[in-house]
């Protein structure tokens, strides 16, 4: 080994115990009336807005499921619906934190985050840098669609152009964002920070640490997070990234400039269920 850390066998050997300070559980208990100052009256009704975006498109998918059809417009969808109904507030929360450079990686169960977070991002860039992704992104064929016969602003076309290609890319078409090869569970749209979905429970873990692991190593701006559900901490993967994220190594042995620990979140749904079952 380059470098070593000290081990002396007797203060390895002598008795004594494990101990582990409290762990605090829902300590966040504000209402809307405590924090409404925090907050102008626009930025309440963009968070309400993402909120309701979630929740109708999620509505639609549903919709074609049951019945194929979503508001007098028939189409049969056949591929998988994990729904993201009912946890919209914790999608559209973490992403109105986040900034562009920062990095989500999700689960079978992240439409919520993926379009929480592209609308985020859509809030943040400038006008040019939209522009020049909306042409660039699958040399321009989204775009071409949402743009014919709309006057409207460019985050408003942003908008469009973004719920548009998460629509097709679920749906299995070619102007999805992967050509319709990602689908419902493999969707991502890197240029505003959503990367690639991981249908394996708990597999965002290992790939988000990989990730945050790039970060430090090449001291980038942002941080990464790790979406997963409850049901994914019965998965060794999840808790051998977060021994990793949190090893003393990354405290002690790295460079004044690397030292310290990795830029990630780990972020946990605690639904009730994992899959089929309660968790």
């Amino acid at each position: 080994m380059t470098k070593s850390i000290l081990i002396n066998p007797k203060e390895l050997r002598k008795p004594g115990e494990i101990t582990f300070q409290s762990i605090p559980v829902n300590q966040y208990q504000k209402k809307v009336k405590d924090v409404k100052d925090d907050f102008s009256k626009q930025q309440l009704i963009k968070i309400y807005e993402d909120m309701f975006m979630i929740r109708e498109f999620e509505t639609m998918i549903q919709d074609i499921r049951a019945s194929g059809e979503y508001q007098g417009v028939a189409y049969t969808y056949s591929g998988p619906a994990h729904l993201y109904i009912g946890q919209e507030a914790a999608a559209v929360g973490q992403a109105y934190g986040l900034g562009v450079k920062d990095l989500i990686f999700g689960n079978h169960r992240s439409h919520g985050e993926l379009i929480a977070k592209g609308m985020s991002a859509i809030e943040k860039l400038d006008d040019e840098s939209l522009l020049q992704i909306m042409k660039e992104s699958g040399e321009g064929a989204q775009l071409k669609v949402v743009e014919e016969g709309f006057d409207g602003s460019v985050k408003e076309l942003a908008k469009r152009f973004y719920m548009y290609g998460i629509t097709a890319e679920i749906f299995g078409r070619k102007n999805g964002f992967a050509q319709g090869l990602g689908n419902s569970m493999h969707a991502f749209f890197i240029p505003f920070g959503v990367y690639p979905n991981n249908a394996i429970v708990g597999g965002s873990a290992p790939v988000a640490l990989g990730a945050a692991m790039f970060k430090k190593i090449n001291q980038k701006a942002g941080m990464v997070i790790a979406n997963a559900g409850d049901g994914s901490l019965g998965c060794g993967p999840v808790w051998e990234s977060m021994n990793m994220a949190g090893m003393d190594q990354l405290k002690v042995l790295w460079d004044e400039a690397h030292k310290g620990g990795l830029p990630i979140l780990f972020n946990f749904h605690n639904n009730g269920y994992g899959m089929g079952g309660q968790t």
